[in-house]
C-alpha cells in the first residue's frame, strides 16, 4: 500500500496546497486523490471503464456543488492527474504494479 499512497500523495501534493485559499487547496486534493485512484482501479482491473466513467461523473458533480470547484478547473485537475499517476506508473516495477492492485482488490469498489 506504500507504494500506492505514494503515487495518490505524489499527484495530490504537487498544488494541492499551492494556494493560499484552502478550499481551493482542498478541492485540488480531493480531485487529484479521485483521479488517481480512479486511475489506479482501472489499472489494477478493480473497476471497468464504464464504473470508472460513472464514479467520475459523481465525483465531479460531488466536487461542484460541495467543494464548490468550477468544472472546467475540475477537469484541468483531473487530466493533470490521470495522467501523472499513467507516468508514473509506466515506469513502475511490475512488482511493486502487482503489489498495488493485491492491495487495491482488498478494498470494497463502493465503500459507504
Amino acid at each position: 500500500m506504500k507504494f500506492a499512497l505514494g503515487l495518490v500523495l505524489a499527484a495530490s501534493a504537487t498544488t494541492a496546497f499551492a494556494s493560499e485559499d484552502s478550499n481551493a487547496a482542498i478541492a485540488t486534493g480531493v480531485v487529484r486523490m479521485a483521479a488517481t485512484m480512479n486511475e489506479m482501479a482501472l489499472a489494477c482491473k478493480h473497476m471497468t471503464a464504464s464504473e470508472i466513467d460513472n464514479a467520475k461523473a459523481k465525483q465531479k458533480s460531488a466536487a461542484i456543488a460541495d467543494l464548490k470547484i468550477d468544472a472546467s478547473d475540475y477537469d484541468k485537475l483531473y487530466a493533470e492527474a490521470s495522467g501523472g499517476f499513467k507516468r508514473q506508473w509506466a515506469t513502475a516495477p511490475a512488482a511493486k504494479q502487482k503489489q498495488s492492485c493485491d492491495q487495491m482488490k482488498n478494498m470494497p469498489k463502493n465503500p459507504s
